[in-house]
């Protein structure tokens, strides 16, 4: 009796060890993709039902745990010739051990099914939509500002800007492999599937980043594929868009800028876009004419016809600081969470980023037997001063 009692009790005291170190490894003080804390009426729409059943899978889990424990103890095996009494073909208990279940199976399918259908619903205030598109590997966000059914308003990479309080209506697609569009603290996962487009809503309860993940295998930077949604207040968010839909400042007082320039234009427009250098309906200039902004390419550039990328895409600069983060959101533009402040620009992140890409982030930009093009940005021939010059005028692009 007491061997037994001993046994039962450091099973007990494993079990109990085995299970508080499972909670404790979900603690964390600075948790950015933990879906338990909501910022959103979606998101607490989920967490809502992850409440309810936890707490059910709580309570089957002592019910089992104690039931268990009761019958390793009552009717453990006392000596050779004593054998339990069996309980096979009783129809009482199989009754109740197969009704029970589906009775808090039933309950919880019913908490489920009614969060899908609620979640499926875009609220009706919903006035700005946006197409979220999953690339190798980085997210674009293409704004439809005027209901019109042109996702080319506003385009930016890695990070959504959007109006907090206010739900927002999202259009996820792929242009290459399968991925998954994740923004805890907003809402639930989205697949981003080629071909097809899905639905899905947000909404921020106040100012505020919120970080994402991309929760679908696709490749070598799948782990390296981040997104971030920046809400803002209203008026933030109109001059904002005003901001972005202008066309970038030629740097024509900045002689280094004004380098990077040619470097950027010599090396880079090949992938990258931005408005007012290469725009896609600009118009080439011709020798002796003078560079109009909105209208004319800046000399050598000609009109953006897509990127030299497996997918035809690359992120567009136009206004790359006016974001904190770059090459799918792993590294900060701007040091000690001072973004948007010029003299706190994270030059030398940016410059190993251009000296050497492959290093930074796990990528396949080199062609081979099956494509002519790669994925992600390959490994320029460009000196340092040519990387010196080419972030000055980099850091122009707000």
């Amino acid at each position: 009796m007491a061997t037994a009692v001993r046994r039962a009790s450091r099973w007990l005291a494993a079990t109990t060890g085995v299970a508080a170190l499972l909670v404790l490894s979900g603690c964390a003080d600075d948790a950015p993709l933990d879906t338990l804390e909501p910022k959103g009426p979606a998101a607490r729409e989920i967490d809502s039902l992850v409440n309810i059943v936890f707490s059910i899978a709580g309570i089957v889990f002592v019910f089992v745990t104690v039931g268990v424990l009761i019958v390793a103890l009552r009717f453990r095996r006392k000596g050779d010739d004593d054998f339990p009494v069996q309980v096979h073909g009783n129809t009482k208990l199989e009754l109740g051990w197969t009704i029970l279940p589906a009775v808090v199976l039933a309950g919880v399918a019913v908490f489920t099914v009614a969060t899908i259908f609620n979640l499926a619903d875009t609220p009706d205030d919903a006035e700005l939509e946006v197409r979220v598109v999953g690339q190798q590997w980085w997210w674009s966000f293409e704004y439809d500002l005027d209901g019109d059914g042109d996702f080319g308003d506003i385009v930016t990479a890695n990070e959504m800007v959007v109006p907090a309080g206010q739900p927002i209506s999202l259009t996820i697609a792929s242009n290459d492999v399968i991925h998954s569009f994740w923004i805890p603290s907003l809402n639930g996962k989205k697949d981003a599937v080629p071909g097809r487009e899905h639905p899905l809503w947000i909404e921020a309860d106040e100012p505020g980043r919120y970080l994402g993940q991309c929760t679908e295998f696709c490749g070598l930077s799948h782990a390296n594929m981040r997104m971030v949604v920046e809400a803002v207040s209203d008026g933030d968010f109109e001059t904002w868009v005003a901001a972005q839909q202008e066309p970038a400042a030629i740097p024509e007082d900045d002689a280094a800028a004004m380098r990077g320039l040619e470097t950027f234009v010599s090396q880079c427009v090949t992938c990258h876009q931005v408005q007012g250098v290469n725009s896609p309906d600009c118009v080439p200039l011709e020798e002796g004419e003078t560079y109009v902004p909105g209208e004319t390419c800046w000399e050598g550039a000609q009109p953006f016809d897509g990127a030299a990328q497996v997918s035809g895409n690359a992120p567009e600069l136009t206004h790359l600081m006016s974001r904190c983060t770059f090459a799918g959101s792993i590294f900060d533009l701007y040091v000690d969470e001072r973004c948007g402040d010029p003299d706190a620009v994270n030059r030398a992140q940016l410059e190993a980023w251009i000296r050497n890409p492959p290093a930074e982030k796990a990528m396949a930009p080199d062609p081979n037997q099956y494509t002519t093009v790669g994925r992600g940005m390959p490994q320029l021939p460009l000196s340092e001063e040519q990387i010196d010059d080419l972030v000055a005028y980099l850091t122009t692009l707000d």
